[in-house]
Formats: structure tokens, sequence, C-alpha cells
């Protein structure tokens, strides 16, 4: 079966897998910054596309991973992403720094960090938010390696 025909559960599979490659980095980044922007934004996108944003204002939870995994019933493999995702980020939560991070500076809008709303800009000055930044993420990167596991085990 090749990449345009797999089912749903290998498609959420291969997502899990980009989102391990891509959070794993490079030592690219360290040495060429473009390609640090490149991991960044690729990043924010990745998790949006997965977990946050909505193909309609109908959508009850955001991210396609949602809108597949709901119906089947297995919905309840996220909550553990789904809580990281809401939790708190300097006065902003997760969820939110993601979605204006990738809309304002990788996607839509003027491509500038004043287009950000004030409490996303916050967190990039206020050491504490960025730890409390950088323990999300790598929390999010343990629950992603749960959920393919839990999807490696669904799909066989």
């Amino acid at each position: 079966m090749n990449q345009y025909n797999e089912k749903p559960i290998s498609c959420l599979v291969r997502h899990c897998r980009m989102y391990i490659y891509a959070s794993g980095g490079s030592p690219e980044p360290m040495v060429n910054q473009s390609a640090g922007d490149f991991f960044n934004f690729s990043l924010l996108h990745l998790i949006s596309t997965m977990f946050i944003t909505t193909d309609s204002q109908s959508d009850p939870e955001g991210g396609a991973f949602h809108r597949i995994l709901d119906p089947l019933g297995y919905g309840t493999l996220l909550g553990p992403i789904d809580n990281i995702l809401d939790s708190q980020v300097g006065n902003t939560i997760l969820r939110q720094y993601i979605r204006s991070k990738r809309n304002k500076l990788a996607v839509h809008g003027s491509l500038e960090f004043s287009s950000q709303p004030r409490e996303v800009q916050d967190v990039t000055f206020d050491k504490e938010a960025l730890m409390q930044f950088e323990k999300r993420m790598q929390d999010l990167d343990e629950a992603v390696g749960v959920l393919e596991g839990e999807l490696e085990k669904i799909e066989k």
C-alpha cells in the first residue's frame, strides 16, 4: 500500500513519526539559522495540524487526530496531549501560544513578532515562562511517543 492509500490510523502513525523526528532536531540549526527557523516553523505547523487547528467552526476539538480518532472511539488516547496543550505557559496556554506562533510567524498575518498577542510575546522575555514552555514541549514529545505506540497497536 503506498502512502496515498494509507488507512487513517497509518497516517496518524506517520504524523507521530514526523513529529518525533522534527522534535529531535538536527545539529544543523546550531550553525544555520535558516535550518533552525525551518525546524521551528515546521514543528509549529505539524503540532497545529495534528492537535490544534479545525477544519470548520463546528469541529468540537482541534486537529486531525481528534477528527479521525473521536469517531472511531479512540479520542481518549488524546487526553494526555490535550492536557499538555491546555497547560499554562506564562499568561497563556500552550495551545494558544503554538497557534499564535504558527499563525502570526509562519502562515498568516504580517509574519512579524509584534503581530502576536501580548501574552504570547511576553513568554519570550519571561525566564519562568520559557522554562514552562520547554517542560511542556518535553512532555508533549513523550506523549506523542506514547500515542504512536498506542496507534501502532490499533493499526495491527
